[in-house]
């Protein structure tokens, strides 16, 4: 889907528009990256290849040692494997990343005490993933979860749970299905010269002109009961698991 923002509007400003990216973005950029400096171990646990790897600069810029794992191999996946099952000794890294992967693994628990296993003590993970988001990457796209499953999930895995966040409100979580729309009229069965019209309006109305003011709104709703997914950020504890 072509995106009319990235052709028109600031980088900066477009990157804010991505009611899906950039609540994850952002999270990782003040949560995890201050954690990062020269030689920290670093895994991307199911990064995706590299045009999927939207904040690698960044993860290296800091001096960190990077390790990415993916079911798929392609380029810039250094490791082909499963999550639930990660190719690792014990206690390898010091940060786990895993971004908008627990929905489609079978297994969510064992995926969580997989990442981890592989933390040293001390540790960090930083998990995100849906509570509501459409179906995709169909047919693996298993769950969605509540931050109260989320905590669970953590605190079997043996991690307490430092921060949890919302990726937005409902106001967000309204914009994104607005436009979503866009999608739908794309997959629809209509006269091009119906379609094209209509999918470059609501590109346009649904794209910029509703979600500026919806963002606004959002800094209001305060439950955050309605939102498209949770961030999470956890630590191991400080005492090794694996002594003898």
């Amino acid at each position: 889907m072509i995106s009319l923002g990235r052709l028109f509007l600031p980088r900066r400003l477009h990157e804010r528009l991505q009611l899906d990216r950039y609540p994850i973005l952002n999270f990782i950029r003040k949560e995890a990256l201050p954690q990062m400096r020269q030689g920290t171990k670093v895994l991307d646990a199911g990064s995706g290849r590299l045009p999927e790897q939207t904040l690698r600069g960044e993860i290296l810029a800091t001096g960190a040692v990077l390790h990415t794992l993916d079911f798929c191999a392609g380029e810039g996946v250094d490791f082909v494997g499963d999550v639930s099952s990660l190719p690792f000794e014990n206690e390898s890294y010091d940060i786990v990343l895993s971004t908008q992967v627990l929905e489609h693994v079978q297994d969510p628990q064992k995926v969580c005490s997989e990442m981890a296993r592989v933390l040293k003590p001390d540790g960090h993970l930083f998990l995100t993933t849906p509570q509501s988001s459409p179906i995709h990457n169909e047919p693996w796209n298993y769950f969605n979860f509540t931050h109260y499953g989320l905590t669970l999930l953590f605190e079997k895995a043996g991690l307490k749970v430092v921060k949890k966040e919302a990726q937005g409100g409902h106001f967000v979580m309204i914009a994104y299905q607005l436009h979503w729309t866009v999608r739908c009229l794309q997959n629809c069965v209509a006269p091009k010269a119906l379609k094209v019209p209509l999918v470059l309006m609501a590109k346009v109305f649904f794209g910029f002109f509703t979600k500026v003011p919806l963002l606004w709104l959002d800094r209001f709703d305060t439950k955050r009961l309605n939102t498209q997914g949770w961030n999470f950020h956890g630590q191991k504890s400080g005492k090794s698991t694996y002594e003898g």
